[in-house]
């Protein structure tokens, strides 16, 4: 067969055709071969080919890969002919493009890695962190972030990310390009409930002074476009999965599609730790009902009944004679001093375990009630300075709880630890009104430098309740006393930022 015979023939098929000789280079490809690996035939000649040829071979098609430049690495699925005799020796290959079905393979089965990590694995963090890891494997992505909100509040707080480093200022930063007039386009997903792609991002944000803040952090990836997709659970947002796309072919709908069943996985996620949280919320409000009504009920009319058989005690001393009277009167005077101190800490322990005591009162009548309750039960002075429009403008009842009870053990351990007499409260926000600051400061005993970070109950159950929001306690010891710090960020706000339009 002629050169002019079969070259118009092979060139008029839409699928590659290439000749690979016995060395493995390409001699000669196809008009559909050139365009799939992305070379002119003339530059394509003598090039090494990515197929196996070898003789005898399986019959059936096989994979490689091509890297036609840097950017832009292929798949190839392959099948190799028999050797023909063309006027110039070679196997005759047939090729095709296969790139996009391997990446949906590939995102099939990062779906079904998180959908399997979300059932699994209890902590939210780790299953979105592990997700945002997925994402980021799949060609394309440069970045990815997945952002949900607090726990009962309308503060984004950033739950997964992956190629970003110094994830821990991006919301300071963030924040910074807010105040200066730069638009989010997270909270505008999430507010229309619909994807956003913003062709060209990175380079409207380098180019815009409002963005300046976050310049050199999205300096850190070579990417071109940002895409993000709420977080929708039964018609509500729970946040966003932002990813920042490399250059190349950009939102293709093949992406917009894979990151679009992402965030359902997600919100999936999200919605499955909500309820958990809320269930357990639940439990634990009945088993402290449970446990203030047994301690009312059983312990206290114990103790009650001890008080009264010491003072019937003191009763008998004063009938006897020396030297037993003034034993067994000291004895008894012992005995009815522990049980009045007993008592009093079960009324405070009562008190506290009462549910949603600043919900029935409001939290500054509740703290108020509780600084009064201790000072008459403990000779306390409590000074008690509270932020008084803290109430008017959080409607989070379980922020508002969980500031009560933080304050509460707080208290209630500087007067059974520390024997002080004035302890100093403050809760007040800073950071144009977005964070809370509690200070706790007694002139008691302190505590020694060792014990200022141990793990007791009251500390750690403080520590859970600042952490549900993102915040955190500290105790360090003063000059003369202790300060128990607990740092939170204020939920408040939210609906009309969400409404201002995120990155």
């Amino acid at each position: 067969m002629t050169t002019d015979a079969w070259e118009p023939a092979l060139d008029g098929l839409p699928t590659g055709v290439a000749l690979v000789g016995a060395d493995g280079t390409i001699r000669w490809v196809n008009r559909a071969g050139a365009a799939v690996l992305g070379g002119t035939r003339r530059l394509l000649a003598g090039v090494r080919a990515p197929f196996t040829v070898e003789a005898g071979a399986e019959p059936g098609e096989s994979l490689c890969t091509w890297l036609a430049d840097a950017q832009s690495p292929r798949w190839l699925a392959y099948t190799e002919g028999a050797d023909v005799h063309l006027g110039v020796e070679g196997t005759l290959v047939v090729f095709r493009d296969v790139t996009e079905q391997q990446q949906q393979h590939r995102r099939v089965a990062a779906l079904a890695r998180t959908a399997a990590s979300t059932a699994s694995n209890s902590s939210l963090e780790e299953v979105l962190g592990a997700m945002a890891a997925e994402i980021q494997l799949s060609p394309g992505i440069a970045g990815t972030q997945i952002m949900t909100f607090a726990p009962g509040g309308d503060r984004l707080q950033l739950m997964g990310s992956a190629g970003f480093s110094d994830v821990e200022t991006f919301f300071d930063l963030l924040m910074a390009s807010r105040d200066r007039g730069a638009e989010l386009a997270t909270l505008r997903s999430m507010g229309e409930r619909r994807q956003c792609v913003l062709p060209g991002r990175r380079a409207q944000m380098l180019a815009d002074p409002n963005w300046e803040p976050m310049h050199a952090y999205v300096s850190q990836l070579d990417w071109e476009d940002f895409v993000s997709t709420p977080l929708l659970s039964r018609g509500k947002a729970l946040g966003a999965l932002n990813v920042y796309l490399a250059p190349g072919p950009g939102a293709t709908p093949v992406i917009l599609d894979f990151l679009g069943a992402m965030a359902e996985q997600a919100a999936l996620a999200v919605d499955y730790a909500t309820l958990i949280h809320e269930e357990r919320d639940a439990v634990r409000r009945e088993e402290r009902k449970r446990l203030a009504r047994d301690l009312h009920d059983s312990v206290v009319q114990h103790v009650f009944s001890i008080g009264m058989q010491a003072k019937a005690l003191g009763g008998i001393a004063r009938r006897l004679t020396d030297p037993l009277a003034p034993r067994v009167d000291a004895v008894a005077t012992e005995v009815t001093g522990l049980v009045d101190a007993v008592q009093r800490d079960l009324r405070g322990v009562v008190l506290a375990l009462q549910p949603s005591v600043s919900a029935k009162l409001g939290l500054l009548p509740a703290l108020h009630a509780l600084a009064e309750g201790i000072e008459r039960r403990h000779g306390v002075s409590v000074d008690l300075a509270v932020d008084p429009l803290l109430e008017e403008d959080v409607k989070e009842p379980a922020f508002t709880e969980d500031v009560y009870q933080i304050i509460s053990e707080a208290l209630h351990n500087a007067v059974k630890h520390a024997a002080p007499t004035l302890v100093r409260v403050s809760a007040w926000r800073e950071n144009d009104r977005r964070r809370l600051r509690i200070d706790v400061v007694d002139d008691g005993l302190g505590v020694p430098t060792d014990a200022a970070e141990r793990s007791g109950y009251g500390l750690v159950s403080m520590r859970d309740r600042a952490s549900r929001w993102g915040g955190s306690v500290a105790v360090t010891a003063e000059k003369r006393g202790t300060r128990v710090r607990a740092e939170l960020p204020v939920p408040y706000v939210g609906a009309e930022q969400r409404d201002k339009g995120t990155a």
